[in-house]
């Protein structure tokens, strides 16, 4: 896909239904470490796109810089809207904060947005997230716990909290004992939309 600012991202894409779901890695992952999980929703009968952002794996760097990712975001949906698909966008950590931010621009682009142990934005831009469905998932007791809950505070209904035991941030809690659980968690969303 290329990006307004005219980065090229490398995409991982599975073609299914015609709900799509972006998955969105956080800063010390990259787009394979959403390989597994993006089968599992295939399998459930999503169609799925795993981009490597900017400065990722053959993803190059737009006139933006490394840090917008929201742009990414954005062409990857723009692309998938093309191919007729409703969109949802799930970010982890670093990817919450750059699906946020791309929801934030143009929320009719988006069917939903999830995050998991999502980093904070403005409190400006999370009232812009539109009247889309929000889930926002994190660990009790992990770093990024304040700020995802500020975010969701600030961020307009519909919209609905997800507090994992333990301290797991991220794919971390997917790759750990609660897997079923944040599993259980996305997969209630995206039926109920």
């Amino acid at each position: 896909m290329k990006t307004e600012d005219g980065a090229e991202i490398e995409t991982h894409y599975l073609s299914g239904g015609p709900l799509a779901v972006i998955l969105c890695h956080g800063k010390a992952f990259a787009r394979d470490s959403f390989i597994p999980y993006g089968q599992t929703l295939w399998e459930e009968g999503y169609s799925v796109a795993i981009p490597n952002f900017r400065g990722y794996g053959a993803s190059t760097v737009g006139s933006l810089g490394l840090d917008a990712i929201e742009y990414d975001v954005l062409a990857v949906c723009q692309e998938l809207r093309r191919r007729k698909k409703d969109v949802v966008a799930l970010g982890a950590s670093r990817g919450g904060g750059g699906v946020l931010r791309a929801v934030a621009k143009d929320p009719q682009q988006f069917r939903a947005v999830i995050t998991w142990s999502t980093v904070a934005i403005s409190d400006e831009m999370a009232s812009r997230l539109g009247s889309i469905p929000k889930l926002f998932i994190v660990s009790e007791s992990e770093m990024m716990h304040d700020q995802t809950l500020e975010v969701f505070r600030e961020a307009p209904e519909p919209r609905m909290l997800k507090q994992m035991p333990g301290g797991r941030h991220a794919q971390k809690i997917w790759e750990g004992p609660d897997r079923e659980l944040i599993e259980q968690y996305v997969r209630e969303f995206l039926k109920s939309l």
